[in-house]
């Protein structure tokens, strides 16, 4: 597994079903193919050649194709996000297998495949494991409503020394077999930490350190103040509600208000998804990683659970989780713009066992990117805690 891969901007059918795999949540979640222009013109009697090339990748990949033309009218965020990541150019020529082997490459480069499990309550977790089946277990907590892909880069970073697992949030990620969502599932911060358990006892995990991201880090901390399971934290540019205790940034102002409308009801989450799903919606992020953070407003039906699952999180009073004995590690940085900087502080002064790290730079979604400076600060906490193996020894 390697870490996740910018735009396949090669053009090759390695990068391309790379790019295929990166973007399936949203090809899944779609009612329809996506529609997606080339990154530079193709001359227009090539165009077939590179339908039939994605075709047949996706294929191979299992995945719902996508149509190329050579302009889109009326684009959504979504399809411009995927052809961005998608990068298009017209093929070169092809030796005979090239497809199956860049599908077969792919596979093994990404995570995967899912391993679908139970949670508590019977809901299906589509869940990851990397590294060694004996090593130190690590439970990923990423951020609500996103694709594996976002937390890649921590799979590839630990996975060399420690047995990572991971899933996507409950309800919000269509089955690979194309049955869809499924019924929405309970959606309670309980439920929610309820699957950090699940997933450890789907993998045959009695202990774990769970590194927790974003509204992740609140998942972890309820599952740590419920459970000895977890062994230890640590807890990454927490979005954490902490009363008149810590401030927030409109950002988290903002966001909070716009869960809080669509959870009221289909209707409201309907007409925020026509909004949102203009191009403009792309502005303000990530190029990189945008296909990621679109994801949960793909539709409406995806932008009415998300604010259910993340409304959850961001209004749970996260002062009475702040008894949990664990060894913790709490990280922020002053460049947050994203999540207060300010509640990290607090809670890691309230946790029995906490320490704070707020770095110098860095904002909140390069938490994500697993740079060097954060894994080797993860690798060093790692090292003074007891994390035991998938035995107990």
């Amino acid at each position: 597994m390697r870490p996740r891969g910018t735009a396949a901007d090669d053009g090759t059918p390695a990068a391309l079903a790379h790019a295929l795999l990166d973007t399936a949540s949203l090809t899944r979640a779609l009612p329809h193919r996506v529609r997606v222009t080339p990154a530079v013109p193709i001359p227009p009697e090539q165009l077939p050649r590179t339908q039939e090339l994605l075709d047949e990748i996706a294929d191979e990949l299992g995945l719902p194709g996508v149509t190329v033309l050579p302009a889109v009218e009326g684009a959504t965020a979504v399809e411009l996000a995927v052809g961005r990541r998608l990068a298009l150019r017209a093929p070169g020529e092809l030796a005979d297998g090239e497809p199956h082997r860049a599908a077969r490459a792919a596979r093994a480069a990404f995570p995967g495949p899912a391993v679908v499990l139970p949670g508590q309550d019977g809901t299906p977790l589509r869940c990851w494991a990397a590294g060694p089946e004996d090593a130190p277990a690590v439970i990923v907590v990423s951020a609500c409503g996103m694709p594996v892909g976002l937390a890649t880069p921590w799979l590839a970073a630990l996975s060399r020394a420690y047995r990572v697992v991971t899933w996507e949030s409950r309800g919000l990620f269509a089955a690979d077999d194309g049955s869809g969502l499924g019924r929405p599932p309970a959606h309670t911060l309980e439920a929610q930490s309820d699957d950090v358990l699940a997933v450890l006892d789907g993998f045959g995990i009695p202990h774990a350190h769970a590194l927790g991201l974003c509204g992740g880090a609140v998942i972890a901390l309820s599952a740590a103040a419920r459970s000895d399971r977890v062994s230890s934290l640590s807890l990454w540019h927490g979005d954490w509600e902490l009363g008149a205790e810590a401030p927030k940034t409109a950002h988290q102002h903002d966001i909070a208000s716009l869960l809080a409308l669509v959870a009221r009801g289909r209707p409201q989450a309907a007409a925020m998804h026509r909004l949102m799903s203009r191009p403009t919606a792309l502005q303000t992020l990530r190029p990189d990683i945008a296909h990621y953070l679109i994801h949960p407003y793909a539709t409406p039906e995806l932008l009415h659970r998300y604010g259910l699952l993340n409304g959850a999180l961001m209004t749970a009073d996260c002062r009475r989780l702040l008894d949990a004995p664990q060894p913790t590690l709490v990280v922020t940085s002053d460049r947050d713009a994203t999540a207060h900087p300010a509640g990290s502080a607090f809670v890691a002064r309230h946790l029995p066992r906490a320490g704070l790290r707020s770095l110098p730079e860095g904002d909140h979604l390069t938490a994500f990117d697993a740079g060097g400076e954060l894994v080797a600060l993860a690798e060093e906490f790692l090292r003074s805690v007891t994390v035991p193996d998938r035995k107990g020894t």
